[in-house]
């Protein structure tokens, strides 16, 4: 049989990738051509795809081993397009399966289907870099053309573009401020006024982004509908500049579309000043002009980036950024689990999108990205569906006004010139209405118990529209269980603080909310929570956990919700109907999380330092399903640094073997984290590193001790805290900073101890005097006026056992102690009583072996790198030895070995792997006292290694193993 050239193969393949995206079809897709390059006439790269407003990427093929052409991928990067003057950042190396070259039957089918080996060049730089690093990247053709897409924008490019946008806003907002400081009070009130915002600097700069972002439009617009460019207005010197540019975006309002990017934005434009306006028109324009000079690809999102770092009201209404490839990450990780026929193109409309807490739009953006790209791989041009999907099916909302008109903008310009009616974007109402008596509103969360609200913009009721502008009230109506997909970063405040502060309510102190009004928005929310079975919202989890219960009404049987949450949904307590939701109502639950150092790294929002997690659930559609009762854990070892490997680890994910239990992420031969599958309970499996020791502290919960490179597996009598005594008393039934006056919740003043205390007590953290297990009291409680009694009721609670509930791993050395004497327990150190009390002793060292330190990592909130935290009501979980298990002779065998081990000195706790003392009591504890075999001691130095190696244990120290001399 004749066997096919790779030119032949080469122009098979270019007609299969022009199948699956139109644009890059009509001469925009180059085969074996020469006159490509600038530099070189004669080169000519086998395929090379461009596409309008895109930066061109270069296809290098070979039939399998592909010796060489690796090499010619990486010889295209830097040169110059003739047709376009663009330059190559990106090209692919492609292995083509030699089954291909030796049979040609059913080749333009199978062409598709072929499992390709596929590396990525790309010039950032100087010298190019090569991803992944080691190994191919493997999938099918449709896998290959996700890949091209999304490097047809360069990072670099990007990144320089950020900058651009930053400068301007930055030089565009300071004229205003010089305006406003000489002699136009009212400017930025007037600013104000349109974006329903208090003057500041957080509305100045909202307002110049959001010219920036109508000027972007107006590029792209340019040229169509006799629309007259940016640069044949700035030459125009007869007519003002603000003239000129509000007139033309009347006119781009009443004859063509766009109410969502331009109405606003002139809005903004007509109070400014001549002399102002054009001076920040012209620094606009100029970031406007550099932005369509580079080609920028809007799913970028660079004006929604810009505009959620110049917010500054972060504190209390939480509207972080959700960053590009933490979206991607997220829209991909949900579309791959959808049940949505994509082959089917005429039923694309019908699907129901929603982001309830929108923001700028990132996420619903990447989601309206990733079913375009779905559409176009089943053979449709998505310009044809685009009108449709922005007035039916994708749904977005939130109480900012500026953030939603960026939104809309995202999704609209996609296809700019395309027109459409309406979009289903809406402001909505916070906060009271036009008049107390019209009631209050709680923004999307006011959709909880009704299947419709009203809208609000600015001061009027108004829907973000396409071709019109409505100044009537608009229905925002949305059924519950209609939605196909929920995705949502919802804001993470929390109602109830223990903490003093000016802000009554702060979940609901955004937009300047008087304190009355803080206060009837609350209650207005627990109205509505009373009415609301088996509702997951908790105020100590935060507004997050409300909008948990939002997607839950709103999404339907058999449809999924994808959310950024903060990390503690894994573990706080105040979550835990949150994860009781997720096993009872839904399956395929994954949870994504960074396992590396800092807390800006593990977060998947910009600019915050909060550890955060991606989670994707599908929503059972009956009862006979197989509930939730394990979760996928996946552990990055970072955060995706492109588009590209965020649509990858989606793919990986997806690709997971069912039956496998934990396992390896690669992408090639680089490793780009491990995965679990656990209970829902085991959130320690979550933002780990190694796949063995939750192996281990899996089966410790079990009651057996089994480690990696050991055979044998041994029962240890395990149980938990609660089953052992009676854990102490919250702090503030001690002692409260905030109580000033009768009638006290706690009996005490905490005051410097003094000789021979009637309530001595262990109050705080000091790491310098807790190295030994035996700590002394630090403070004594000295009753409050008339709380004698109380003072002695307390006192009852003390003992001589204390566990710790901020544990400090990278800089601790004890996750308990005893003191000498009994001892009041306080806010860092809680008492806790054995029902023996000779078992306190035992407790305490086992607390304070490696396995013990384990275990109150394993059961500790990990939102802080290098800390693992504890509640008292948490605390009776902990994982424990098991006295009652335990002979009286090895009892007191236990407590000499305490008095033995007492005033040694310990290292901290992320210093394990080379501490002397701590291996001594695991020798004592394991050999000696539980009587294991001596060859469990070997295995075990690799725990600790491995332990002391995880970025939540060592938090960065440089005392980690990979440090240390």
């Amino acid at each position: 049989m004749a066997r096919i050239s790779e030119a032949a193969i080469n122009s098979q393949l270019a007609t299969a990738l022009a199948e699956l995206n139109p644009k890059w079809a009509s001469g925009q897709l180059l085969v074996e051509s020469n006159h490509v390059f600038q530099e070189n006439v004669r080169l000519r790269p086998d395929i090379i795809l461009r596409a309008p407003h895109s930066q061109p990427v270069v296809l290098e093929t070979e039939f399998a081993p592909a010796r060489n052409v690796e090499a010619e991928a990486k010889d295209r990067l830097g040169l110059t397009v003739a047709a376009s003057g663009e330059s190559v950042d990106q090209a692919i190396a492609l292995s083509i399966p030699a089954s291909l070259q030796q049979d040609q039957r059913d080749l333009a089918k199978r062409i598709k289907t072929a499992a390709y080996h596929y590396c990525v060049y790309s010039q950032y730089e100087v010298f190019p870099s090569r991803w992944p690093e080691n190994g191919w990247l493997e999938g099918n053709l449709y896998d290959v053309a996700r890949c091209i897409e999304q490097l047809m924008v360069s990072e670099r490019i990007v990144d320089a573009s950020l900058k651009v946008l930053e400068s301007a806003v930055r030089a565009a907002s300071m004229r205003i401020t010089d305006e406003t400081q000489t002699g136009f009070p009212d400017l930025e009130r007037d600013l104000g006024r349109v974006l329903n915002q208090m003057p500041g600097e957080q509305t100045t700069r909202m307002a110049m982004t959001i010219m920036a972002n109508a000027l972007c439009f107006h590029a792209a617009l340019a040229g169509q509908y006799d629309i007259p460019s940016l640069e044949r207005l700035l030459e125009d010197r007869e007519t003002p500049l603000q003239h000129a540019v509000v007139t033309t975006w009347r006119r781009i309002l009443e004859d063509i579309n766009y109410w969502p990017v331009f109405k606003v934005a002139r809005d903004l434009l007509i109070p400014l000043k001549n002399r102002a306006a054009n001076r920040i028109l012209r620094i606009l324009i100029g970031s406007a002009r550099t932005f369509e000079d580079l080609g920028i690809n809007s799913r970028h999102d660079l004006v929604g980036k810009m505009f959620q770092r110049l917010i500054i009201d972060r504190k209390f209404l939480a509207t972080f950024y959700t960053r590009p490839t933490s979206s991607v990450l997220l829209a991909e990780l949900a579309m791959n689990r959808m049940s949505h026929d994509w082959q089917d193109l005429e039923s694309y409309p019908d699907l129901r999108v929603a982001d309830l807490a929108c923001g700028t739009g990132t996420l619903l953006s990447a989601a309206y990205h990733a079913i375009l790209m779905r559409y176009r791989h089943a053979g449709g041009d998505d310009a044809d569906v685009h009108k449709s999907m922005i007035e039916q099916a994708m749904i977005a909302a939130d109480i900012m006004p500026a953030a939603v008109h960026l939104c809309a903008s995202q999704l609209s310009s996609v296809h700019p010139a395309i027109l459409f009616e309406n979009t289903c974007v809406y402001t909505m109402p916070y906060g009271y209405r036009e008049t107390e008596a019209s009631g209050i509103a709680l923004g999307s969360l006011s959709l909880l118990q009704t299947d419709s609200v009203l809208s609000l913009f600015a001061t009027g009721d108004h829907q973000v529209a396409g071709t019109m502008e409505s100044g009537e009230a608009t229905q925002f109506a949305l059924p519950d269980q209609s939605l196909d997909l929920v995705i949502m970063n919802p804001p993470f405040t929390r109602p109830t603080n223990h903490k003093k502060t000016e802000v009554p309510v702060p979940s609901f102190a955004g937009f300047n909310k008087s304190e009355e009004e803080q206060r009837a928005m609350s209650q207005e929310l627990k109205k509505i929570y009373r009415k609301l079975p088996g509702a997951a919202g908790n105020g100590n989890a935060g507004l997050a956990s409300r909008f948990v219960d939002l997607a839950h009404v709103k999404v339907k049987p058999g449809g999924v919700v994808a959310f950024v949450l903060p990390f503690t949904v894994l573990r706080g307590r105040a979550w835990q109907a949150t994860r009781d939701l997720w096993s009872t109502k839904y399956k395929d639950v994954v949870a994504v999380t960074v396992a590396t150092v800092n807390s800006r790294d593990r977060a998947f929002s910009a600019d915050t330092d909060m550890a955060e997690t991606l989670i994707v659930a599908t929503r059972l559609e009956n009862g006979s399903e197989q509930l939730a009762q394990h979760i996928l854990y996946v552990n990055l070892l970072r955060r995706p640094k492109s588009l590209l490997e965020a649509t990858e680890v989606a793919r990986l994910c997806r690709a997971l073997p069912g039956d496998s239990h934990v396992g390896t992420l690669r992408t090639g031969e680089d490793v780009l984290g491990t995965y679990i599958r656990a209970s829902m309970n085991e959130s320690g499996c979550a933002a780990l590193r190694s796949t063995s020791l939750a192996d281990l502290m899996l089966s410790l919960v079990q009651g057996r001790l089994q480690m990696a490179r050991y055979r044998r597996v041994h029962d240890l009598p395990m149980t938990r805290l609660n089953s052992l005594g009676q854990r102490g008393l919250v702090h503030r039934d001690i002692y409260s900073s905030l109580e000033t006056s009768a009638p006290y919740r706690g009996p005490f003043e905490i005051g410097p101890l003094g000789d021979a205390p009637n309530y001595p007590s262990l109050w705080s953290h000091q790491a310098s005097r807790e190295r030994q297990m035996r700590v002394l009291p630090d403070t004594e409680g000295r009753p409050r006026s008339g709380c004698e009694d109380k003072a002695v009721t307390v006192w009852q609670t003390a003992s001589r056992l204390h566990f710790s509930l901020d544990f400090g791993l990278s800089s601790q050395s004890l996750a308990a102690c005893m003191t000498p004497t009994p001892t009041i327990g306080g806010r860092a150190w809680p008492n806790f009583t054995t029902e023996e009390l000779d078992w306190s002793p035992l407790l305490c060292l086992w607390a304070n072996s490696t396995l013990g330190l384990m275990a109150f990592w394993w059961e500790g909130s990990r939102q802080h790198p290098g800390r693992a935290l504890l509640t008292i009501t948490s605390l009776p979980a902990l994982l424990m030895i098991d006295p009652q298990a335990l002979t009286q002779s090895k009892i007191i065998q236990a407590a000499k070995l305490f008095e033995h081990y007492q005033s040694q000195e310990l290292l901290p706790a992320n210093e394990a792997y080379r501490d002397p003392v701590r291996q001594a009591i695991d020798r004592s504890l394991l050999v000696d006292l539980l009587e294991l075999p001596y060859d469990i001691l070997d295995p075990l130095d690799q725990v600790r290694l491995q332990w002391c190696s995880e970025p939540t244990v060592h938090g960065g120290k440089r005392t980690r193993p990979a440090q240390s001399s």
